[in-house]
């Protein structure tokens, strides 16, 4: 296979692991704006994790594939993966209730976990393809996909500023959320 091959196949899958990160956080606005499940403080960390995975996957969109940019997505991965696991830890024990209502059996803090480590096992194996580093010329960049790409996840990005500072203000976060702190969607 040649370099430029994988260079595009490169691309492709880093264009595809954005698009699945995207998926995840249209999902947690779906959780909250559709079914009113507001964040926990501990759910607006794993977003945050997945926004830096995002943006790992953006810069090599933009700038070329980089072992930097894959160890950003990895240590993010990292990052959202113990914050999730430590929400799953506050809920394992039989009766101490749980945050959040499960999605094919599954809080949305265990598919969190989940997906973090698939995205770090994907992203190793994706990092240890060494082809994909070497100069290649003529071949071109996909401006358009990956623009808009960029600017879902930064849609995404503002969206979740806004929602949080309605739900927290200015101050800390409640540890169980009950409603908008500025403007309330519910009837």
């Amino acid at each position: 296979m040649s370099t430029t091959t994988i260079k595009l196949i490169e691309r492709t899958l880093n264009a595809l692991e954005l698009c699945g990160i995207i998926v995840v956080l249209l999902a947690a606005f779906v959780f909250q704006f559709a079914f009113g499940e507001l964040p926990c403080p501990l759910c607006l960390l794993q977003r945050v994790g997945f926004v830096m995975m995002a943006f790992g996957f953006m810069l090599n969109l933009r700038f070329g594939l980089r072992p930097s940019h894959y160890a950003l997505v990895i240590l993010s991965a990292l990052y959202t993966a113990f914050v999730a696991l430590r929400q799953i830890a506050l809920h394992v024990l039989p009766g101490s209730g749980a945050y959040g209502s499960p999605f094919l059996g599954y809080h949305m803090y265990t598919w969190s976990f989940i997906l973090s480590m698939v995205i770090i096992v994907f992203t190793t194996i994706m990092l240890s393809i060494d082809r994909q580093y070497f100069p290649v010329t003529g071949l071109k960049r996909n401006k358009i996909v990956s623009y808009v790409l960029m600017l879902i996840v930064l849609g995404f990005i503002g969206v979740n500023i806004v929602s949080t500072l309605m739900e927290c203000g200015i101050k800390q976060c409640p540890d169980n959320p009950t409603g908008q702190t500025h403007i309330n969607f519910s009837p």
